[in-house]
């Protein structure tokens, strides 16, 4: 929790696993393509080898990377709707389905210099967030979530305290932290 981790895979790929991924890939890779398991978000910048299609499964898709820009997404549960990605697109998965969608949000890669964006984030969202980077656990005990606007980055190595604390800054609510658990219970 609160991690993130660089790493050269045997062809050249480098990959930047976030906070709580797991990656399992080979010690070399053999055969037609260049295939790892993916659990978790990872940002991969894959070395070219148009002989070997380097290929990332998750627990929904596979992702295959076609060269020249082209990443092909497909699902498990139904390959037939699958979507090819051209440069600065992303899909997302909702309720069994690829949407397609525009990926210029640079505050979205940020986790790799250790960072969270605040920037355009409600209360709820940015609690999501910390939970997924620290491994923490929120028991929000507000009848209504604080409205927050503010614009900025964390730096996450400043840990979980120093967030909450710049959260409150800009909305009014107190916290119980039990290191034990590591649940932390909002209040006001």
């Amino acid at each position: 929790a609160g991690q993130r981790i660089n790493l050269t895979l045997q062809d050249g790929t480098s990959v930047w696993l976030n906070s709580g991924a797991e990656i399992e890939y080979p010690a070399l890779f053999a055969g037609d393509t260049r295939q790892v398991r993916l659990k978790g978000t990872a940002l991969f910048d894959v070395s070219h080898d148009a002989g070997h299609p380097f290929v990332v499964e998750t627990y929904a898709c596979r992702v295959e990377v076609l060269g020249t820009g082209s990443v092909r997404v497909t699902p498990h549960d139904a390959p037939q709707r699958q979507v090819t990605l051209r440069p600065n697109e992303k899909v997302s998965l909702h309720d069994g389905r690829l949407t397609l969608g525009r990926a210029d949000d640079p505050n979205e890669y940020l986790w790799t210099e250790g960072l969270i964006s605040v920037s355009g984030c409600s209360f709820e969202e940015l609690l999501h967030r910390l939970e997924h980077c620290y491994g923490v656990r929120f028991d929000v005990r507000l009848k209504e979530m604080p409205q927050f606007e503010a614009v900025g980055k964390i730096r996450i190595s400043d840990g979980i305290e120093h967030a909450l604390d710049i959260l409150q800054r800009n909305c009014d609510f107190e916290y119980a932290y039990d290191s034990q658990t590591n649940e932390i219970t909002i209040y006001r």
